[in-house]
């Protein structure tokens, strides 16, 4: 659990600033964050998702772990 929240935390330091601000938004369109990843061509569609995929693993990355929920009744 520590090394995860270690690495949410290097994630933040490695994007924070200015410099870090531009490159997480030339991510975002090369990534395909805010748009679709459709082409007619089945390899470009399929790599277009492979870039949104790394893409939002960092948007993850950066933001922060999730809280997490406490078990509820229906939860075993």
């Amino acid at each position: 659990m520590r090394e995860h929240l270690d690495l949410h935390q290097a994630y933040a330091r490695a994007f924070a600033g200015p410099a870090g601000e531009l490159v997480l938004a030339d991510l975002a369109r090369q990534g395909f964050l805010r748009e679709s990843t459709f082409s007619p061509d089945p390899q470009r569609a399929a790599f277009n998702e492979g870039r949104r995929s790394l893409a939002l693993h960092i948007e993850r990355m950066v933001a922060g772990p999730e809280p997490r929920r406490p078990a509820g009744p229906d939860k075993a």
